[in-house]
């Protein structure tokens, strides 16, 4: 029998990238997700010690606009962070490193 050919396309952002890069995006998700489920596990039990809002409470909260705004802005620097993970192999100066993270250069005093 003859060999079958696929009728579909692959995907060429898989195909054009790097093992390496793909794992340095996925190790940046998952310390990013740990980060999150910690501080939401922490926050949890603090709202609970101290008679804070309950979980309904939180799941009907509307956004306003400046929080909206907020938020959208710091997934912007989290799709970054994890999009960007190949580039931190390459990048390494500290201006690169805090500039793809969302940070200003520290000007040391003195």
């Amino acid at each position: 029998m003859g060999k079958v050919q696929s009728t579909l396309k692959r995907d060429a952002t898989l195909e054009a990238m790097n093992v390496d890069d793909l794992g340095r995006m996925v190790m940046a998700l998952v310390q990013e997700v740990w980060v999150m489920r910690d501080r939401m596990a922490i926050t949890e039990k603090l709202l609970e010690a101290q008679g804070g809002p309950s979980a309904a409470a939180i799941e009907g909260f509307v956004q306003d606009a400046e929080t909206r705004a907020e938020l959208e802005r710091l997934r912007d620097l989290y799709v970054q962070r994890v999009l960007g993970a190949p580039l931190a192999a390459r990048e390494r100066t500290v201006d690169d490193i805090l500039a793809r993270g969302g940070f200003p250069r520290a000007v040391p005093t003195g």
